[in-house]
């Protein structure tokens, strides 16, 4: 007679979703787009015009709404993914990864109305006011990197990421590094495990296509989620300090055919500092 299996694992796929045609302004473009013969559509939202510049756009309920002209490709995408928070807010795919200006955006979007903020969009001033917005950070929220917007390095062709939820380190998370208890919001992304008999475990790609899993449980008593085996090994080797984020998307590929989906996490590099320590480096 076999004894029950007592360590079982499973590897997770987490729940999601394809965008359905019409989700997205980029798809009510296509034909368009085949039929002057211009370059293949990269970007959600974005539509090469024969002139060599990028128009952006996005579907509002029932109707498109132009973002105006840009120089690049690049430009259009970023118009996008701004447009795109005052229209789903964190129910839509974004072109990039979020970097350490476009995490602040809902914080900074909030003191304008979705008609202001596209007007921004349009007349060039929106990533400028960003920019100085976080920068002048009330948290004195600094950044071991320059302040930028998103580039082509913070992108891949055709693969797609919607945010699930995002952990700021803490000096405790590190001290304890073999755990990382997920913020509450994580909660709807994972189910709500309570028998010890059962491994869960989770797999993330990172932006350098590596593999990365996690042994997942949820804490019942204090209804927390929680990664354990594997975790001190991305702490160690992505050399992760305090107020460093980590964020965790969905990913949409069209690269494959059929479309694919899969999870990533990433990391947007941080250092808090006081206003002494930030007039010492001035």
């Amino acid at each position: 007679m076999s004894s029950p299996l007592r360590n079982e694992i499973i590897v997770m796929n987490l729940p999601r979703q394809l965008p359905v045609e019409g989700e997205s302004s980029a798809f009510l473009s296509t034909q368009a787009i085949q039929r002057v013969n211009l370059p293949p559509l990269w970007y959600l939202g974005v539509v090469p015009q024969e002139n060599g510049y990028w128009v952006a756009q996005i579907l509002c309920i029932d109707r498109l709404i132009s973002l105006g002209t840009f120089n690049s490709e690049v430009a259009a995408a970023r118009a996008y993914d701004t447009a795109a928070i005052t229209q789903y807010g964190d129910e839509f795919f974004r072109n990039f990864l979020l970097t350490s200006v476009t995490i602040h955006e809902p914080s900074f979007q909030s003191n304008y109305s979705n008609e202001t903020i596209v007007e921004m969009i349009r007349n060039g001033s929106y990533e400028l006011k960003l920019i100085h917005f976080v920068s002048n950070h009330p948290r004195n929220y600094h950044y071991r990197g320059p302040i930028e917007m998103p580039s082509c390095m913070d992108a891949i062709q055709e693969v797609f990421y919607k945010k699930m939820f995002h952990k700021e380190l803490t000096l405790t998370d590190l001290e304890h590094q073999k755990v990382l208890i997920l913020p509450i919001d994580a909660r709807p992304f994972f189910p709500r495990v309570r028998s010890n008999r059962v491994q869960f475990w989770l797999e993330f790609k990172d932006r350098m296509n590596r593999t990365w899993a996690f042994q997942y449980f949820y804490w019942s008593r204090f209804q927390r989620s929680i990664l354990t085996r594997g975790w001190s090994k991305f702490v160690s080797e992505m050399q992760l300090r305090a107020d460093d984020i980590v964020v965790f998307y969905q990913c949409w590929d069209r690269r494959t055919h059929p479309e694919e989906t899969f999870d990533m996490v990433d990391i947007i590099r941080g250092l808090r500092i006081t206003r002494d320590e930030l007039q010492g480096l001035s």
